[in-house]
């Protein structure tokens, strides 16, 4: 009787990793594939090392998943929409400022504009 309880939670406990973990794959391929070129392209231009580029990665992700959302739930062009998009934006750059150096972040200022 203890090995059937000791097996059902196993089983148990198994299902809930696998489900833990496929939720952890919450980006789309899109979105990858965009913020992976976005990367390499502001990568390459301000000449940031790999590490550099992994934590870009990682922002540029986020900013395509929130803009994507953004975009399938407001109108372009309505007031909520500006406002969430000017706040993805700022919050984009403030993570490049923080991963860039200043070297680097200015670079990408004078591309972004």
């Amino acid at each position: 009787m203890k090995k059937i309880i000791t097996l059902c939670l196993f089983v148990f406990g198994l299902t809930l990793a696998t489900t833990t973990a496929n939720a952890q794959q919450k980006f789309s391929a899109e979105i990858n594939n965009a913020a992976q070129a976005k990367t390499a392209e502001i990568g390459r231009l301000v000449k940031a090392y790999e590490p550099t580029q992994e934590l870009m990665f990682v922002a540029y992700q986020e900013f395509y998943s929130k803009s994507e959302t953004l975009n399938n739930s407001f109108e372009v062009g309505t007031s909520e929409y500006n406002t969430f998009s000017k706040k993805i934006n700022e919050r984009l750059s403030l993570q490049l400022k923080e991963i860039l150096n200043d070297e680097q972040y200015t670079k990408f200022l004078e591309l972004s504009n």
